[in-house]
């Protein structure tokens, strides 16, 4: 019999099962039943940061995990109900009811735990089984084995103190307090080998003597205080991102997805240990709480119409780590808005004996994050919301533009991209998976690569810029803000010239922009959700956006839930593929938003519907991605098991669709 085939890198944990709280920079995963215990094929954990500090909270009534029959989430609560049906009765029914709630804030986690039950008395031991590993996101991501961390055991001492563990290594830690009277801890070494209550070998628990009755519970509860000393994010003190709603809320499942939408933002609002005061959205969860150039600059613009102080405390966030000097190990550059910001390197490995992909904490391989900075500093301005913000970052506009205008050297003159480093991202835009940039017939494109959507953005903000500096010029005065800004108007000119003769291609069907140019020039012959990005940039004319609007609601690319990041005529299709095939929450609005810009309000209308229906599927939210299976093979949209939920641009997503069916 023939071996299988091996998977060439470890499977990523699958998250659409799992039930998730955040509290950015705290995170809370539990099982699809509830449980806080090591899973095989899922995530669960309480993380803080970017480590995972408990991987380990199990309940038991008398050595037996309560039966789960049904999870419910809000915001940042999880509530698991279950029965303890070791527990006999007086009849068949279940006599024992055990409701764990979890609340999770910003570093801290606490669970309470209700006994119920329908007899008479009850005595009866609840023990919380805990243990605490401290792997790291990328470890985890992987399933990489790390070693367990020993805590110190801290017993009652007086009446008024509480049984305390800790867990503590390399400036993180945890400390589980017992916050009910009456628990005592119990330690492996505690244990003899006939000990009957069924308490996991290895583990500390934190244990109490219950006695309920008929209408008299009993309740214990624990909290975790979490704590990274080396993090360089932490919570916003600002208002959540629910606070500024300008309009009235939308009904029904619009109104829905929106205020699900709002509650997950707040939970991911973060500030960073260089500026402090300027809030931003982390991009996501579980991998990404931190700050990323075109992650939170898009969720910031998303939300643009909601929360001005998102979108200047993004700003601020950015330019705080703005690139100083030309370094080929970090990508950086003068003047460019970086990429992602970690407390530690990030490593990742692609299977055995493959490379491994190592990003410096400060990491800047990203070809858009720039313009995208430039294009949310011009929006901003004009709605004349935020007015002193925007004067306060004019200094490191006047940067990014240097560096927008210096960057077209790629083929043909335009915006691209290639990792001189050799451990960084080989592909820098959105789709940046390995094989995200491929031809019609599979084939993937080498570099360096001018994507179609970087040059959108390159010219929105050419001309944002160079408004902002005609506007903010003073009179008579400003010569450097006045050649900037003529050099900006020409750059943006002759962008849009050399796209309309690099970029269309055409098929069976017609002319459409190719997702890329290939270092030789090339373009990329299979559409894909790229061009979607163009609309409402003014790099197109209006016959073109025609064309554009044409392509992204035909059969190939529309799958009646969303907008699949590539053509089903492509040989390198799959519905479950990364970056082609799939459908992406925030892609998808990103078109919308153009179509309502460019007034496709029709067809915007009829994308957004899609949207609202595919979250549907997944419990009234938008997740990172989804299956680009149609809704012609399935009457819901499916899940792409290890997409991320929150995402912050898939979340702010809702804004959009809102903005598109509510007139």
């Amino acid at each position: 019999m023939d071996e299988p085939l091996k998977p060439s890198q470890p499977l990523q944990p699958s998250l659409h099962r799992q039930h998730v709280a955040v509290a950015a920079p705290s995170q809370l995963w539990l099982g699809g039943d509830g449980r806080l215990a090591p899973d095989p094929v899922g995530l669960t954990g309480v993380f803080h940061a970017d480590t995972r500090l408990l991987d380990r909270a199990l309940v038991t009534v008398d050595g037996a995990e309560p039966e789960s029959v049904g999870v419910s989430v809000r915001g940042g609560r999880i509530m698991v109900d279950g029965l303890a049906r070791n527990i006999a009765g007086e009849t068949l029914d279940p006599a024992v009811r055990v409701v764990q709630t979890w609340n999770t804030e910003p570093g801290t986690v606490r669970h309470r735990i209700e006994l119920t039950t329908s007899l008479p008395r009850v005595d009866c031991t609840l023990a919380v089984h805990l243990s605490a590993d401290f792997a790291t996101m990328d470890a985890v991501r992987v399933g990489r084995r790390t070693d367990r961390v020993e805590p110190e055991h801290h017993p009652v001492d007086g009446a008024h103190d509480a049984a305390r563990l800790v867990w503590a290594a390399d400036g993180r830690s945890v400390v589980v307090t017992a916050a009910t009277p009456g628990a005592r801890i119990v330690t492996a070494i505690e244990r003899d080998e006939d000990d009957t209550d069924g308490f996991p070998s290895g583990h500390p628990s934190l244990v109490w003597s219950a006695t309920l009755g008929r209408g008299e519970p009993f309740r214990a509860e624990w909290t975790a205080a979490l704590e990274d000393a080396g993090a360089i994010v932490r919570a916003a003190q600002d208002h959540d991102a629910a606070g500024q709603a300008n309009d009235e809320a939308p009904r029904g499942a619009v109104g829905g997805l929106l205020a699900t939408s709002l509650t997950q933002l707040a939970g991911l609002r973060l500030v960073s240990d260089r500026a402090p005061d300027a809030p931003f959205l982390a991009a996501g969860a579980p991998w990404y709480f931190t700050l990323f150039g075109r992650d939170s600059l898009w969720a910031a613009r998303l939300m643009l119409p909601r929360d001005s102080a998102l979108a200047a405390g993004t700003l601020r966030a950015l330019a705080a780590y703005q690139g100083k000097q030309r370094d080929v190990d970090s990508a950086e550059e003068q003047g460019k808005i970086p990429h992602e910001i970690r407390a530690r390197e990030l490593v990742v490995s692609h299977g055995p004996g493959g490379d491994q992909l190592r990003l410096p904490p400060v990491y800047y391989g990203t070809v858009d994050a720039t313009a995208l900075w430039l294009c949310l500093l011009g929006e901003l301005w004009r709605t004349g919301r935020a007015p002193d913000a925007v004067r306060a970052l004019l200094p490191a506009a006047q940067r990014a533009a240097d560096w927008l205008l210096g960057a077209a050297t790629g083929p043909r003159g335009f915006l691209a991209y290639r990792d001189e480093s050799g451990h960084g991202l080989s592909n820098q835009g959105w789709k940046d998976s390995a094989d995200a940039m491929q031809f019609l017939d599979g084939r993937r494109a080498d570099g360096p690569i001018a994507l179609a959507e970087v040059q959108g953005y390159a010219y929105q903000a050419a001309l944002e810029a160079a408004d902002l500096f005609d506007e903010l010029r003073q009179p008579g005065g400003g010569q450097g803000l006045r050649e900037q800004s003529s050099a900006l108007r020409q750059f943006a000119a002759d962008l849009r010239e050399r796209f309309r003769e690099g970029f269309w291609v055409d098929d069976a069907e017609g002319k459409f922009p190719a997702m890329a140019l290939d270092g030789g020039g090339t373009p990329l012959d299979a559409p894909g959700s790229n061009m979607g990005h163009l609309l409402g940039t003014g790099l197109l004319d209006a016959d073109e956006a025609r064309i554009v609007v044409d392509r992204l609601v035909g059969p190939e690319l529309f799958s009646g839930f969303g907008i699949r990041t590539l053509t089903t005529a492509a040989a390198g299709y799959w519905p479950l593929s990364y970056h082609c095939g799939s459908v992406w929450s925030h892609d998808t609005a990103i078109a919308v938003r153009g179509m309502l810009a460019d007034g496709f309000r029709s067809e915007a209308s009829h994308v957004a519907r899609a949207l609202v229906r595919a979250a549907e599927s997944f419990g009234g939210s938008l997740p990172e991605l989804f299956s680009g299976i149609g809704s012609d093979e399935s009457d819901r949209a499916l899940a792409y098991p290890a997409a991320c939920r929150p995402q912050a641009w898939s979340a702010a997503s809702a804004v959009v669709v809102a903005q598109a069916l509510v007139s």
